[in-house]
């Protein structure tokens, strides 16, 4: 949905960029390196480009939307390049790939391609950190973005059939405070 995130970019980055990423990413530095790369699909305001730049890490962004990309980069003084997931041709392959809330607009038959494009960035034995709102079917929210809803036990198939290793998991209530609960995962590549 580039329309909503580009038509609404101020307004998006104005209600996410002071909201503190460390109750989601904390969990994720135990399993990185110091300097790890470490690239952001979606990253909106760039908020976890700036936590993570400010733990030593070196993130980058890629951003659909032209006006969020130029605010994140701003904001985080991080590099942020304008893109779509599936067209994005990596200038390296990272240590670590976010997907905070990225693929919840993606159709449940599109979710698997989107996986196989995230992974062909990733190093092998590579860390992805994906969240997505949980339960199941989909939802239409009231500024008109539909969201996909996803059960633990369907993510878990994509991930097998992916090969992805879960290493921790979670469930937490929305940092935006509404009463969306999300579904967390750190991910292992195949070695």
């Amino acid at each position: 949905m580039p329309d909503f995130y580009e038509i609404n970019a101020r307004a998006y980055f104005e209600r996410t960029n002071r909201v503190d990423p460390a109750p989601i990413l904390t969990p994720l530095l135990r399993h990185l390196r110091a300097g790890s790369t470490i690239l952001d699909i979606g990253c909106g305001s760039g908020r976890d480009l700036k936590w993570l730049k400010g733990k030593g890490f070196k993130p980058s962004g890629l951003e659909r939307s032209p006006s969020l990309a130029i605010m994140a980069s701003e904001h985080s003084d991080c590099p942020v390049s304008i893109a779509d997931l599936f067209e994005y041709q990596p200038p390296i392959h990272y240590d670590c790939i976010l997907l905070i809330g990225t693929l919840v607009h993606l159709t449940k038959p599109e979710f698997p391609q989107a996986l196989r494009s995230v992974m062909r960035m990733l190093k092998s034995g590579g860390i992805m950190y994906l969240s997505m709102k949980a339960w199941g079917g989909s939802e239409k929210s009231e500024d008109g973005r539909v969201f996909q809803l996803w059960s633990d036990s369907e993510l878990r198939r994509e991930f097998d059939r992916q090969e992805l290793t879960i290493l921790e998991h979670s469930r937490s209530r929305s940092l935006l405070g509404n009463r969306d609960v999300w579904l967390g995962y750190i991910l292992k590549s195949g070695q």
